[in-house]
């Protein structure tokens, strides 16, 4: 029963494809840093959220012909030896069809800059006048608009699935697996909206940025992108905030967490006052509420908030040493009064009340779709916590069977083999444990940022392998403005947002990647400095919504940077400079 993979194979990678020849790690590097599991793969992905993509584009979107793209197997991701990869070339249809924008633009906003960027190169049906006047339609509404139902149902859903649950201990093993896979129609529904509101949310910015740039104010775009509100991934960052000062208040809270992390919730259980009783009230609510968040959270081995429990009391006792001031809530009221004020001042300096409008339309559209771009993203994340509470208590009742040593290792399974297995576990034990290990190697491979042909793993170069020159004093990085800003400190390398216990307040937080289990950190962080991103990724938005400056596509950041280093970071600009 044994799959075990070729050396330059991996058993989950997807066939090369011949019309859209170019991939690349730009975004997927975000949304999945590490190899994905090939349950992940082949349930989450393959049947749910490509799915969803597809049809969002085709759909809802616009920019491409159903004809465009597989149905079953939609060629706009691909997986490589388990690592998920964006098909650039597909992703330039984009760029080609969306009025106002060239493909060379589109390319730069979401990949940033890289010294790989393919050169453009127009192919027939690239362009295509209908789509175009289709996708200029929804354009002039995305422009206008102050309501998107859809994106809305997308969080009606999510809600409504983690409202539902059952008691999962009472579900035999196959009905375990039916409810995991009971909720792929609502990944394609949530994903299929994502993509919509991703490419929308450059339409304002785009628009802003060139009006700005045409009254000689484009160093202002930054700041209209910051102070939103309702940005679903920084949300939880607010709510360990409260709990970190009601820990910061609390002399038994405070010595309950001086005494280690391991032992807090035990400790909070065993106490009858007050306040670890609301301690404990407010906990179970943020768990809630936010408890499929989690470092790697778009694959369902990855523990989440809920699951380990402890990774946001990490959090929280970052948050409780930090001053009052730091409260992200009044940052982002500064920021957004700060905003409201600045748009105003620039919707005077436009030329005439045609222009104004423009702007002023444009402004109010950053407001709607970068927010409603994190909902569609929190409402998956959401759904596929629910799909995980399910596989885990799978995972844990065969761990009690001497089926496998972690529960984590149901996701060794591909999606073919889970009714087979529900059926015969113990038939499987031989092939998870040999898979585990041959996926535990793939962490060893760095993936290359663009794949040009199919390369094969073994010529894939190896972490350990790849050598970068640490930068000196004087030296300067250069990348891309994610968040406005300039701040100095001490550079922290960090490769996992639960590495950083030393972390102090306004530290620059120098990382491969974000996503929102990062976004804690964010709060006691003087700036953030990724190696991938553009404006409208991850560490960008939540920067910017907290008020710190952001540094994106700043290449090899985290092996240049000496760890401990005092750096400067220039959100405006996108450089940092070693002092």
């Amino acid at each position: 029963m044994s799959n075990a993979p070729r050396a330059d194979h991996w058993i989950t990678d997807w066939e090369f494809s011949e019309r859209y020849p170019v991939y690349t790690r730009a975004n997927a590097g975000e949304v999945l840093p590490d190899p994905s599991s090939p349950l992940n793969v082949t349930l989450v992905w393959n049947k749910g959220l490509n799915i969803g993509w597809r049809e969002g584009y085709v759909e809802h979107l616009g920019t491409h012909l159903a004809s465009e793209i597989d149905e079953t197997m939609p060629e706009i991701i691909g997986n490589f030896g388990g690592y998920h990869y964006t098909n650039f070339s597909m992703t330039e249809l984009n760029g080609a069809r969306l009025p106002g924008l060239t493909v060379p633009v589109w390319n730069r906003l979401w990949v940033g800059d890289h010294p790989d960027l393919p050169e453009y190169e127009p192919k027939p049906g690239h362009e295509n006048a209908e789509l175009t006047a289709g996708l200029a339609e929804k354009t002039a509404w995305a422009l206008t608009t102050d309501t998107y139902p859809e994106a809305e149902e997308t969080k009606r859903r999510a809600d409504l699935a983690r409202e539902q649950r059952p008691d999962l201990s009472a579900l035999s093993d196959q009905e375990l697996v039916d409810h995991a896979r009971s909720f792929v129609p609502d990944l394609v529904f949530c994903y299929a909206y994502h993509p919509v509101t991703t490419t929308l949310s450059t339409m304002g910015p785009a628009v802003a940025g060139a009006l700005l740039e045409s009254i000689g104010e484009s160093d202002k775009l930054g700041d209209l992108l910051s102070g939103l509100g309702g940005v679903d991934s920084a949300a939880p960052s607010f709510a360990m905030w409260k709990m970190g000062r009601l820990v910061a208040a609390s002399d038994e809270l405070t010595t309950i967490f001086d005494g280690g992390l391991a032992t807090v919730l035990d400790a909070v259980d065993a106490s009858d006052s007050p306040d670890a009783k609301q301690f404990r009230i407010d906990f179970d609510d943020f768990l809630y509420k936010y408890g499929s968040r989690a470092p790697n959270e778009w694959d369902i081995r990855s523990d989440s908030w809920e699951t380990k429990p402890v990774l946001a009391l990490m959090a929280i006792n970052g948050m409780r040493l930090s001053p009052d001031d730091a409260d992200p809530e009044l940052i982002l009221e500064r920021n957004q009064a700060k905003r409201i004020a600045l748009t105003a001042e620039l919707a005077d300096k436009m030329p005439d009340a045609d222009t104004r409008q423009s702007f002023l339309d444009a402004a109010k559209s950053i407001t709607k779709f970068m927010p409603w771009r994190e909902r569609t993203k929190t409402s998956c994340v959401k759904v596929m916590g629910e799909m995980r509470a399910a596989l885990y208590e799978l995972g844990h009742r065969m761990v009690a069977r001497g089926v496998m040593d972690d529960h984590h290792d149901i996701t060794m399974l591909l999606d073919t083999e889970l009714d087979d297995f529900a059926a015969d576990p113990e038939s499987f034990s031989a092939t998870i444990a040999e898979r585990r290990e041959q996926y535990l190697q793939l962490f060893d491979l760095e993936p290359p940022f663009f794949l040009f042909e199919p390369l094969p793993l073994s010529q894939w170069p190896r972490r350990t392998e790849h050598k970068s020159e640490p930068a000196l004093p004087g030296d300067t990085l250069s990348g891309v403005g994610g968040a406005p800003g300039v701040s100095r400190g001490r550079a922290r390398v960090l490769h996992d947002p639960y590495d950083a216990g030393d972390l102090a307040e306004g530290d620059i937080i120098v990382a491969p990647q974000t996503d929102p289990a990062w976004t804690p950190l964010f709060v006691f962080a003087g700036g953030v400095v990724v190696n991938v991103g553009a404006t409208i990724t991850h560490s960008s938005i939540v920067c910017r919504e907290l008020g710190i400056p952001c540094a994106v596509s700043v290449q090899d950041a985290t092996a240049r940077i000496p760890d401990g280093a005092m750096i400067e970071v220039d959100g405006n600009t996108g450089t940092v400079t070693v002092l």
